[in-house]
């Protein structure tokens, strides 16, 4: 059986070892998986399509060993990316980190990356393991964003009080309960 592979994506402005990420890079590697953070190209100015195709190079086909965390615009590039891949190909599960999958009012440059549809309904009958985690005072990603994030994909919702918006600059370096949720899913 092959081993477990763990993406993670970035979000907007952010690169491969921005904040938690090499933290959780070794943390799952240590759990046996095969982990990649993709770079994402031109972060500082997402597009949509360029993000679609540096996920498709890097992932390739998915499979039930294949599992994804995402954080912030990061969570609905990694679904859009699932929703394209062909029935039968489905990952194993996916741990949303301050996602949403509407305009963010503080973030407008998004507005048109963010008009790409998802189908959720498909994520849900597709992905066993879900989850979404936000933090209380997220002054970048509205909670009650990613709280209608995680309703729509019918996932536990985790709200942590004091985490911002999971950045490194706010000394978030490390985010136990990814690997937390990680361990109690590859082990169900």
């Amino acid at each position: 059986m092959a081993s477990p592979r763990l993406f993670i994506i970035h979000g907007y402005t952010a690169g491969p070892h921005h904040h938690w990420f090499d933290w959780l890079k070794a943390e799952a590697e240590a759990l046996g998986m095969a982990v990649t953070v993709p770079a994402l190209p031109d972060s500082q100015h997402p597009e949509n399509e360029a993000w679609q195709t540096a996920l498709a190079e890097c992932v390739g086909e998915v499979d039930n060993q294949t599992w994804f965390v995402g954080h912030s615009l990061g969570c609905i590039t990694a679904l859009r990316y699932l929703n394209h891949q062909p029935v039968g190909r489905d990952a194993a599960g996916v741990i949303m980190v301050a996602g949403f999958s509407e305009n963010v009012p503080p973030l407008p440059e998004l507005d048109t990356f963010m008009s790409a549809p998802f189908d959720a309904t498909s994520i849900i009958q597709r992905l066993p393991h879900r989850a979404v985690i936000a933090s209380l005072n997220d002054d970048i990603v509205p909670p009650a964003l990613s709280l209608r994030f995680s309703q729509q994909l019918n996932a536990p919702f985790y709200a942590l009080p004091d985490y911002g918006h999971f950045l490194s600059r706010h000394g978030i370096t490390e985010l136990p309960l990814v690997l937390q949720l990680l361990r109690q899913f590859i082990t169900a």
